[in-house]
């Protein structure tokens, strides 16, 4: 599989956030396989990576339908992208919106993420 260049990083992306944002979790999914036929990895930073797959089915499990995204900022370069997000949990929770940095590394049918967070806050 060939590297994915900017244009489909950024239609990945932005699809990536507008299904989870609409609760489409398995459609989410097979776009994520649709890019990484390959491997997965997920790295929340301090943390080891994790099998990608795992990760994204606890993260939908964990936070889909309580947690909504706003993308703030998009950046690609070459085969990489880095999104700045606010993460909004309801608003009953009392919990404020909680930025994170989110880096994407595209690689031929391989994605590896890292997800920034600030420090003991909740996602």
């Amino acid at each position: 599989m060939e590297t994915l260049q900017a244009e489909g990083i950024e239609r990945f992306l932005r699809a990536q956030y507008r299904l989870w944002n609409e609760q489409k979790f398995d459609e989410m999914i097979e776009l994520f396989r649709s890019v990484a036929p390959g491997k997965l990895t997920i790295e929340y930073v301090g943390l080891p990576p994790l099998d990608g797959w795992k990760a994204l089915d606890e993260m939908c499990e964990a936070y889909g339908g309580k947690t909504r995204t706003d993308v703030q900022e998009l950046l690609i370069n070459g085969n990489e992208a880095a999104v700045h997000v606010l993460n909004h949990r309801d608003k009953a929770s009392g919990i404020p919106p909680s930025p994170s940095i989110e880096f994407y590394r595209f690689d031929k049918g391989n994605l590896e993420i890292r997800y920034f967070y600030r420090a003991n806050h909740p996602v």
